[in-house]
This record gives structure tokens, sequence and C-alpha cells, in this order.
């Protein structure tokens, strides 16, 4: 009867050991899924996700690198919707060495601060604003900007509000 005892929680423990090694296993595929690109984007542009990334290094005012992605389907300045993705849109700029402090995201405030906490920033593709990474408040700075970017400084991972007439490069998020 002992000796029955100890093979079955010998059993048990092997079993218990394949299983979370396999649970380990599948972890590892879905998160390959996830990551690979499992679309194509046009030549000049990179996949993350479902979307494609471009950066443009004809600067522009915000508002006309807006409109000039609109013009890829579902296309927008780039929306950063989690650390991950900000460090996909970081590698991207970082492989293109240009030459300027800011680069232009998707990020907005269309009430000019007149909401408060910086409550009014938006992101210009609708996408829904539950992740921030600014690098500093843009609600209490003294030269406050309406219009988002990375920053070479922070290694155009964290954003800052800049002056939206500023012509910069931009990074667009797209369908194709």
């Amino acid at each position: 009867m002992m000796l029955a005892s100890m093979a079955l929680r010998g059993m048990s423990w092997m079993l218990l050991s394949c299983l979370m090694l396999l649970s380990q296993v599948q972890g590892e595929d879905a998160q390959d899924k996830i990551l690979s690109p499992r679309i194509s984007c046009p030549k000049g542009s990179k996949a993350y996700g479902s979307y494609c990334y471009a950066l443009f290094k004809t600067p522009k005012p915000w508002i006309d690198a807006d409109l000039a992605c609109q013009k890829r389907p579902s296309g927008h300045l780039a929306s950063v919707l989690s650390g991950a993705e900000g460090s996909f849109v970081s590698s991207l700029i970082r492989s293109n060495a240009i030459n300027y402090q800011y680069v232009w995201i998707g990020l907005h405030d269309p009430t000019l601060g007149l909401e408060p906490n910086g409550g009014g920033w938006e992101w210009s593709s609708t996408d829904v604003l539950d992740y921030f990474n600014w690098e500093r408040n843009p609600s209490s700075a003294s030269d406050r900007g309406y219009c988002g970017s990375v920053s070479r400084s922070s290694g155009f991972l964290k954003w800052r509000d800049y002056s939206c007439d500023v012509q910069l490069p931009y990074v667009c998020k797209f369908k194709d």
C-alpha cells in the first residue's frame, strides 16, 4: 500500500510538471503569433500587429501630417497604445537616423488646454487614450503645445507636447 501511494504521488508530480511545461510552450507560441507580422505592408513601411507604420522625413505641421496619413486606408498619425507599440515606433524612427529633436505622433489636444489636468488630449485616430507616457506634464508647462510628438532626448519613447505649427517628420499608422 505504501509503495502504491508513493508511485501515485510520483505520477501526480510528473503529470503536473508536464502540464506546466505544455502551458509554457503554448504561451510562447501564442506570443510569437501576436508579435509576428500577419500582414504585408508597402515598401518603406513596417508591420506591427495588424497595422503598417511609416516614418515620413519631409517635415510638415501636425495637421498637414495627419491629413497626409489619412490618404492611406484607416490612416492617421500613429497612436501609441502600449509600451510595446511605443518601443516599435521608437525603433522605426531611430533606424532612420533623422536630425530632428521631435517627431509627430497622433496625439493632440483640440480643446487647447481648456480641459482641466490635460483631459482634452486624444488620438487623431479616435483610439482610446488609456496608456500614457509623457516626458513632462503637458498641462503645467509654461511653453505648452497642443500637438504630440516623441522626443529624441527620451530615445523617441516619451511623449512631448509641442507647437502644432512647427514642421516635423511624422509617423503614420495605417491598414493596407
